[in-house]
């Protein structure tokens, strides 16, 4: 069984079929495997560590003799068709032939980019910063502002950051608005006395996310129905100053703020295609790969997607489309 991505759903798909006697090469390109789970802190809804959730998976993997994992490790050609995938692998140690009855493809989501969103400010002013660097402030319990390195009297989300947007991407990315709440949460907890506001058009917090967002709310983060339009130098209570529309009642607001935390979103990897058209499945019109009527499943007999592959999902989602193609790659090879 070849899966393609070391993230936590490849992780968990490859314990699964080790589980059950499959043998099984994990390729990853980069050096670590936990892809984008590993720049994490704590995850929603339960609050376990991100690292704790990678360990605990790849430490069984370390101890099983059905599964070889192959990081620092490119694909350069992919070819065959159920039950004889073949694949050349680019490893740092020369290339390496692997023949599979079957793949699982896990490859996840690239964190958007918001360079080109010159109305924000991303890279020119310090203080306006993704949820990713976030993330990691909050990882390490330094939650400083970048210019001054001191612990900003207020915090701003501001969501659907490359999502929702005609100029990027038209699709939802699922966990932002999740993602966002519970961050709030984090930064009122090592902050108390920070004015934690979050700027957002539509809140999307389903299943036990929505006690998350509950409790942001009775523990004092504040959530405004806005549409941002640009970030500039203040002058007020705060360095930064974020020009908005309360789409409420449709005024113009201008709003304070020592720090701004960018809502990415998700988009494909760069080579998602190229991986499609080897694999003779399709792509979504948002770039992701296509699953075929039921989720896992592609139009391609022994070939399957999970997690954040065919789109963004959270953790959760991941964990369980990650077992549900173990079995379904394993009911196909054991009958």
């Amino acid at each position: 069984m070849l899966i393609i991505g070391g993230g936590i759903t490849g992780l968990q798909a490859a314990q699964n079929l080790s589980q059950v006697g499959i043998g099984v090469v994990l390729v990853e390109q980069s050096d670590q495997l936990g892809g984008n789970l590993k720049a994490l802190g704590s995850t929603f809804p339960e609050g376990r560590g991100a690292s704790e959730l990678i360990a605990a998976r790849a430490n069984a993997l370390k101890d099983s003799s059905q599964v070889t994992v192959l990081t620092e490790t490119e694909i350069t050609s992919l070819t065959g068709e159920y039950p004889q995938f073949k694949a050349t692998l680019k490893t740092s140690g020369g290339n390496k032939k692997v023949e599979s009855q079957s793949v699982i493809v896990t490859t996840g989501f690239l964190p958007f980019n918001p360079m080109d969103m010159k109305h924000y400010g991303f890279g020119k002013h310090p203080d306006v910063i993704t949820a990713l660097e976030l993330a990691g402030k909050i990882r390490d319990k330094k939650i400083v502002t970048n210019s001054e390195e001191k612990e900003p009297a207020s915090v701003t989300f501001i969501q659907c950051i490359g999502s929702r947007d005609q100029r990027t991407h038209t699709y939802c990315s699922a966990f932002c608005c999740m993602y966002a709440v519970h961050m709030a949460t984090l930064v009122k907890d090592q902050l108390p006395d920070c004015r934690v506001t979050i700027l957002y058009m539509d809140l999307r917090t389903p299943f036990c996310t929505e006690l998350i967002y509950e409790d942001a709310r009775r523990g004092g983060v504040t959530f405004v129905r806005s549409k941002p339009a640009r970030i500039q130098t203040g002058t007020g209570n705060g360095h930064l100053t974020i020009q908005c529309e309360d789409t409420l009642d449709g005024a113009l607001r201008f709003l304070d703020t020592e720090m701004v935390v960018l809502s990415i979103g998700a988009e494909p990897p760069y080579d998602t295609e190229k991986l499609a058209a080897s694999l003779k499945v399709d792509c979504e019109e948002s770039g992701f790969f296509k699953c075929d009527g039921e989720p896992v499943f592609t139009k391609a007999k022994g070939v399957f997607i999970a997690g954040a592959a065919s789109g963004p999902k959270d953790i959760t989602t991941c964990l369980a489309e990650g077992s549900a193609a173990a079995a379904q790659a394993a009911i196909l090879l054991k009958g």
